[in-house]
């Protein structure tokens, strides 16, 4: 049982990331190059929203990760349908694979928001 542990570890493995961003401009959202949007009105918060979506491989027939990276802006803009900003948005990124499955997944929670008049 102690040399199954070892060999466990080698064949699995898990990470998790985490990102916050205090507010997004849905249209213009980049994960890989984020820079606060600046309004010059003030944004305030009108409900909240979730999604957590999942990518799956096996073997080498796909990129799980790569598939994943090239939705999180299409998941950004699905959220609160209708409104243009998100406030207080956290991503959390989690990725397991084993040797012959990978498992590739992000889970956004935000507040909806809207410029006040």
């Amino acid at each position: 049982m102690k040399k199954l542990i070892p060999i466990l570890f080698v064949l699995a493995s898990c990470t998790q990331k985490y990102a916050s961003y205090d507010l997004i401009r849905k249209v213009d959202f980049n994960k890989e190059s984020y820079e606060r949007p600046i309004t010059t009105m003030q944004v305030i918060p009108v409900g909240k929203d979730q999604l957590n979506s999942c990518f799956n491989q096996w073997l080498f027939f796909s990129n799980a990760e790569k598939e994943k990276n090239d939705s999180i802006p299409m998941i950004i803009r699905s959220l609160c349908p209708g409104k243009d900003y998100l406030l207080d948005s956290q991503m959390t990124e989690t990725w397991w694979t084993t040797i012959v499955f990978t498992r590739s997944c992000v889970s956004i929670e935000t507040h909806c928001a809207q410029l006040k008049k």
